[in-house]
């Protein structure tokens, strides 16, 4: 039932999203234009903190793959054993940093707004992340070691769903290359979200609004560990309201058409849900010699 409820909610809200698409395909310019206030709370909010949830995510999960990964045994009679051994070191460093770097990417729109030099900028960003990545290393230990398994499934469908998103946000911004609205104003060409275009603009699809979709990355984890109905019901409204806003502020800075926020959150709920479909289609429940548990 909890699965099928989960299907039913994702099938709403694409369609939703869908449907966010198609108004704008006719009224992009128009709703662009009504909504543009330029620099207030709500578009600094989302500016600083819409892209937040995919990393936190992101970071996260590694944290949690950091501390699941088992040592091989001890002994090392062959040489089996000690690539066993080296794999496992391995997978320990990728993951401490792969955690240390999207830390302190979440933190890079807001110290981008804080600090006047990028290199400032830069070196803020990296405190900050390791410092959250250190706090993950304090708490994780006290999870039980079999809940701690359990959410490693989640954990490398997360990071898979995290790197597939940024990738495609990235891709498509550089082979699209429409002007964002503040820039139409400024004389820069028109253009449908479905026309590619040669000015460079990275206004489609919007990867705040694909990175905020991130805050619902955590929703597995209240299935994994059978929380109360009410606080998955106040969970996803609260995850809703963010959403809405981090959507509405893009639209309202001048960066973004609600195209772009409407596709860039389509692209992010069909990876997340095609990601986790793939990941929990047996269940929860982490499978000792399962291929998760034994080679990531």
């Amino acid at each position: 039932m909890n699965r099928k409820n989960g299907i039913i909610a994702k099938v709403i809200l694409l369609a939703i999203f869908i449907a966010l698409i198609a108004a704008g395909s006719v009224y992009d310019r128009v709703i662009a234009e009504k909504l543009y206030t330029g620099e207030g709370i709500i578009t600094l909010c989302s500016e600083a903190l819409g892209k937040m949830p995919l990393f936190l995510a992101a970071s996260f999960a590694c944290a949690v793959a950091f501390f699941a990964v088992k040592a091989p045994c001890a002994q090392c009679a062959d040489g089996s054993t000690r690539g066993q051994k080296a794999w496992y070191i391995a997978r320990k460093v990728i993951y401490a940093l792969g955690g240390i770097a999207c830390a302190a990417f979440m933190f890079k729109d807001l110290f981008d707004l804080i600090a006047q030099v990028e290199l400032m900028s830069l070196a803020m960003c990296g405190m900050a992340g390791v410092a959250l990545f250190t706090l993950f290393t304090i708490l994780l230990p006290r999870v039980p070691a079999e809940k701690l398994q359990n959410w490693k499934k989640w954990a490398i469908a997360t990071i898979i769903a995290a790197l597939i998103i940024v990738i495609l946000t990235q891709g498509v911004k550089m082979l699209w290359g429409r002007a964002r609205p503040y820039q139409v104003y400024e004389g820069a060409e028109f253009t449908a979200w479905y026309t590619p275009s040669s000015f460079g603009g990275e206004s489609f699809f919007s990867g705040h609004a694909a990175c905020c979709m991130g805050i619902l990355m955590f929703a597995p984890l209240l299935w994994i560990n059978d929380d109360e109905p009410i606080y998955r019901i106040v969970y996803f409204v609260l995850a809703m309201v963010f959403i809405a806003s981090t959507m509405l502020g893009r639209i309202m800075s001048g960066n973004h058409y609600l195209t772009d926020v409407a596709a860039g959150a389509i692209i992010s709920t069909v990876v997340m849900s095609v990601t986790y479909e793939i990941a929990f289609h047996r269940g929860y429940t982490a499978k000792p010699k399962g291929f998760i548990d034994k080679y990531l």
